[in-house]
């Protein structure tokens, strides 16, 4: 499953299911470049041996574009963008203002939009490039009180998948990465939210969650999003494009 020698932009790769990315691809033998928000980036990018890193406010215009630089001078190209951010606001719909919408929409879908005009020319110039679109199960089956992340992520769903048959040609694939129930920070926020919203106690809907709506009974491991990412950069995946991958431990299958 190598990806030896490839290079790798991963935003938001600082924490969360873009450090497990950045971390499997480094292992299985890629030049790496993290962005992230916060002062820790630098630190998680030596911990994890990337070649770079930067920090980006994707909801900031031309941020992604500035990252997508910054990345490709100091890599020298970009093979394979993991294209991933944050999350939004969760909350009822009757409350999102305007702001709100803007907001996630320059997070979400206009960062993925910028990230992807900024390597794809060079990618379909040299024959070879991997984009990878790190989205959420709402694309497939919208989440409750994500309504933000709901529809902006289908839009980078529709992005990947509007442009797996035009760059297949020129040895370009595209992927959505559609994760629920992974155990990161962002879950247990999810968790207390949703809790919060219900009347009752974060634990108790935990316990609730994983008896109604996950068959494998746990949480996913990050690093097992981590690893199915490195495959789909590998060559032994060459064949697979277009596709979204429902990473969710049964929950849309109930």
């Amino acid at each position: 499953m190598t990806v030896h020698g490839r290079r790798a932009l991963v935003t938001a790769g600082s924490s969360g299911l873009g450090a497990a990315i950045a971390t499997s691809l480094r292992a299985n033998g890629a030049e790496v470049f993290i962005t992230g928000t916060g002062p820790h980036t630098g630190e998680v990018a030596r911990e994890i041996g990337a070649t770079g890193w930067a920090i980006a406010d994707f909801t900031e215009p031309g941020a992604a574009a500035t990252a997508a630089a910054a990345a490709r001078e100091t890599l020298g190209g970009i093979d394979i963008l993991v294209s991933n951010t944050g999350g939004t606001r969760a909350a009822p719909a009757s409350v999102l203002t305007a702001q709100d919408w803007d907001t996630a929409y320059r997070l979400l879908l206009d960062s993925a939009i910028s990230l992807t005009n900024a390597v794809l020319p060079a990618m379909t110039a040299t024959g070879w490039g991997r984009l990878i679109y790190v989205t959420s199960v709402g694309v497939v089956k919208p989440l409750p009180l994500l309504h933000l992340s709901n529809v902006m992520r289908a839009g980078v769903a529709a992005l990947a998948r509007s442009l797996a048959a035009e760059v297949a040609p020129d040895g370009v694939t595209t992927h959505v990465i559609a994760p629920a129930h992974i155990d990161t920070p962002r879950r247990r926020t999810l968790a207390a939210a949703r809790a919060t919203a219900a009347g009752v106690p974060t634990e108790e809907l935990e316990r609730r969650q994983l008896a109604t709506e996950l068959p494998v009974g746990r949480w996913g491991r990050p690093e097992e999003i981590g690893e199915l990412v490195a495959y789909l950069c590998s060559e032994h995946a060459g064949f697979q494009t277009g596709q979204t991958h429902v990473v969710d431990g049964g929950m849309t299958s109930t």
